[in-house]
Formats: C-alpha cells, structure tokens, sequence
C-alpha cells in the first residue's frame, strides 16, 4: 500500500473493510477533520509515511464517538470494528 500523507482517517464501510476518507499533510488539519467532518467510527491513524512513524505500519491515534468526541482508546475503536465484522488488517508492501 503507498501512503500519500502521514494521516490518514479510515471508515468502515460495507462489507467489513475499512476505506481512507482524508489524507493530512499535519496533525492540526487530521484532528480538525475528525472533530468537524467524520462519521462516529472513522479512526485517525498515523502513516508510514509519518518521518516518526518507524513500525512500517499505521499506528492507531483516535477515533471519532457517536458523541462526536474524539477519543483516544484503540481497544473501544475495535469493539466498534468487529461488532460491523470489520477485522482491521493493513497489507504492507
């Protein structure tokens, strides 16, 4: 997968997969996004592409409530996933 941005907000769509709905070029525009414009359930994740991200995968940063909060708890965010038989899986090349 080539990662465009170093943010990147995921959704869950149809038929459990997940699909990238906005790429940022810097935290401030990622979080404002997810504040204003996400669905509950989108996810910020921070890219490969992120000079500090040196796992090679996307890291988990938050994720948007039905409260419309952001909040920031990976295991909350994938009760949400599987409970739309979503299993969050990112092929890296």
């Amino acid at each position: 997968m080539e990662w465009t941005g170093p943010f990147v907000v995921y959704r869950i769509v149809e038929n459990g997969k997940i699909e990238a709905v906005f790429v940022a070029e810097d935290l401030k525009k990622a979080k404002y996004w997810l504040s204003y414009i996400a669905q509950p359930g989108d996810a910020l994740y921070q890219t490969p592409a992120h000079p500090r991200n040196e796992t090679g995968s996307p890291k988990y940063w938050s994720h948007k409530e039905s409260s419309g909060k952001s909040v920031r708890d990976e295991d909350v965010w994938k009760d949400i996933a599987e409970g739309q038989n979503c299993t969050v899986e990112f092929c890296v090349a």
